[in-house]
Parts: C-alpha cells; structure tokens; sequence
C-alpha cells in the first residue's frame, strides 16, 4: 500500500512537471475578465428581477 501511494505521489509530480503554466498576465487578464462579466451577468439579472417583480405586480395587485 505505502508503494501504491509513493508511485502516485511520483505520477502526479511528474505529470504537475508537464502542466503548461499560465504567465501573470494571462492571469491577470483572466481573473479581469471574470470580474466584468460577473458584474454584468449580476446587473443583468438585478434588473431583470425588478422588471418580473413590476410586471407580477402589475398582474396581481396587492389587495
């Protein structure tokens, strides 16, 4: 078993060795663009939300 377990540790060595490493500015510029459209898609629905929350209101007054 403890064999099992050196010869994953070795595999997974070796295969993080192979991983082809974002540079910081693609890093940067990716986390940039998660941002904008995190904050899109949350406006997005902010308004869409006041816009069904009107339009039920519209449909079914409060008595």
């Amino acid at each position: 078993m403890i064999s099992a377990i050196k010869q994953q540790t070795k595999d997974l060595f070796a295969e993080l060795n192979r991983v082809d490493w974002p540079g910081k500015e693609k890093v940067m510029s990716s986390t940039g663009a998660v941002i904008f459209v995190s904050v899109f898609v949350g406006l997005f629905l902010y308004v869409a939300d006041l816009v069904i929350t009107w339009g039920m209101k519209f449909i079914l007054p409060h008595h």
